[in-house]
Order: structure tokens, then sequence, then C-alpha cells
């Protein structure tokens, strides 16, 4: 079923009321009412409401201090408001919109320039939320890897920058581990492109299972490498997810043949855990990081080697 509009009539004259309801309601629109400023304020503190119908003179507050307080109270949520005012000049008008008025409509009102106004109104209002939605979505997608819907590697690097300075300011530990699929490239010409990326995805969903806060970021560094961003964690806890994601991974036992003795798909890591500071880069964690993966592969692939400098916590 469909909702109508709802329009919240703020006016001290019961006539006036009662003749605005009548027409907007042939207009197909849910109308509710008010008697005084106040009553209207808390109306739209309490109800969800598509467009305030406000007259400037009201008997305990006047329309335009009603609509400044309406403003400051809902911030974003507070419905446009419209203005009803006997005066037509130019500081009246000025008065209304440096109240955050979104239009005004003079007295003695013109009804059928009153619904078009208050469709119009809607209208507007209709298209900034689809335009708020699309942007939003638009932002995710900027953010998002699109073959494993983790996050890319441009959100990483802007949450690593964010934690940096965060961490610096409360002097805890940064933690991260950088995984790297085992003879991924043997894979993709043994299996096909097309199981590379079953392979990518599904080791994509073992390490969101094997994060539970919601600080920790996990993300697609690049082909396949991935990295997790591990605030305030110990090279003990870094080393207990590390294990968590062997044991899943390991459980899932995708074959590879050409991956060495056990023929499953397996990775390689590098961990590394820093107290940031003010004269050191974000990037060092990376760097860090990857001289400790590169290790691993040396020493034969399939385990976790920790970065020689990281911090000593346990």
């Amino acid at each position: 079923m469909t909702t109508l509009p709802k329009i919240l009539v703020v006016d001290d004259d019961a006539d006036t009321r009662n003749l605005l309801v009548c027409a907007l309601e042939q207009q197909t629109f849910e109308v509710i009412t008010a008697a005084t400023g106040f009553e209207g304020l808390s109306t739209v503190m309490c109800e969800t409401v598509d467009v305030v119908l406000l007259d400037a003179l009201l008997p305990d507050i006047d329309g335009f201090e009603c609509c400044r307080v309406m403003h400051r109270r809902l911030q974003q949520d507070c419905p446009p408001v419209l203005i009803v005012t006997g005066l037509s000049d130019e500081s009246s008008v000025n008065k209304a919109f440096n109240a955050r008025a979104t239009d005004f409509i003079t007295k003695p009102v013109n009804l059928s320039v009153l619904c078009h106004r208050i469709k119009r109104v809607l209208r507007e209002r209709q298209l900034f939320h689809e335009l708020a939605d699309t942007n939003v979505r638009l932002q995710q997608i900027s953010h998002t890897d699109d073959l494993t819907s983790l996050a890319n590697r441009r959100f990483f690097q802007t949450m690593l920058n964010q934690e940096w300075r965060r961490l610096t300011r409360e002097q805890a530990p940064l933690g991260l581990l950088l995984c790297d699929l085992d003879f991924f490239k043997q894979f993709n010409d043994t299996y096909g492109h097309l199981e590379g990326d079953r392979c990518l995805q599904t080791f994509a969903e073992i390490l969101q299972s094997c994060t539970e806060r919601p600080a920790d970021l996990v993300a697609r560094y690049g082909g396949e490498e991935f990295v997790l961003l591990l605030p305030n964690i110990s090279m003990g806890g870094l080393a207990a997810i590390d294990r968590k994601i062997r044991a899943r991974l390991r459980a899932c036992a995708i074959p590879h043949r050409n991956s060495g003795v056990d023929e499953i798909v397996t990775y390689s890591a590098g961990g590394v855990t820093l107290l940031p500071t003010a004269t050191t880069r974000s990037d060092s964690l990376v760097d860090q990081a990857d001289k400790a993966l590169y290790r691993a592969k040396g020493e034969g692939r399939n385990r976790l080697v920790r970065a020689v400098h990281h911090l000593n916590l346990t």
C-alpha cells in the first residue's frame, strides 16, 4: 500500500486549518495539524513529516523562530518548511530564508499554487534522497574490490593512515597480517581463471570470518595478496588469528595438485605489530610485513613469519 505524503499544518486559526486540511486532502495528502508553534515542534520531534506548512504569526513562538528551532533540533532530518506570511516585503522574505525555510507562501493563500509548491518540494526532496543514496553506493563501490567484496587497496591505505594517526595519539599498537596464496599462478594454469576467482572468493570469506572486532579491516591488496589491519593487537593475538585462518582454509581442502606435498591451497603470511609514532610513517608497517612475507616464501611457504623489528607485546 502506498503511503501518502504527510503534511503538518501549524496555524492558530481554526478556520484556516480546516480550509487547508480540506484542500490538501483533496490532493491525496495526509494532513495533521497543530495550533501553536510549540505543538508543531513537539509533533515533528515525534512523527515523520514530509512537509511543514507553518504560519509566521503564532501566539507562543513566531514561525521564523519555530523554523530555526526545527532545523537546530532535527539537523539533516528536518522536513522542508514552507512559511505562510501576510508580508511579502524583502525583509520578511529574507527573514524566512535566514530561518532556513524552504519556501514561503503569501496570504491570502492561493490553494492551487500552494498544492503545486508542496508537490515541487516533495519531488525535490525525493530527488535529493535518491542522489544521496546513489552517492553512498558509488562511494561503497569505490572502496570495494569487485571480485571478493572486500575493501580494496585504496580504502585500506586510507584506513591505515587514519588508524596510524589515531593510535599515535592513543599510544596503542597496530598490527598487520599480509597474506599471499601459495603457487597461485600454477593454480590458475592448472584449474583455469574461473576456479581461481572462486578460490580467491573462498579465501576472502575465510579471512572475513576470522576477524570479529568492528575496527578490524580485511582488504584485497592485489592479485592473490590480502591484508588484515588489526588495531590494538599483540603479536600473540595476530598469530592466533593466523592459526584460525589456516585451520579454516585447511578444512576447505581446495585441491591444488601443484602446490607441493599437501596438494591443497595454502598461504604464506608476514605479520607485524608496531607502536605508531609521529616520527614514523604508516608505510613502515606494510614494509615490514612485506619483508616478513618474503621470508615466509623463502623458508618453504605455508607459514607465518613475524617481522624482525616488531613490537614485542605478549
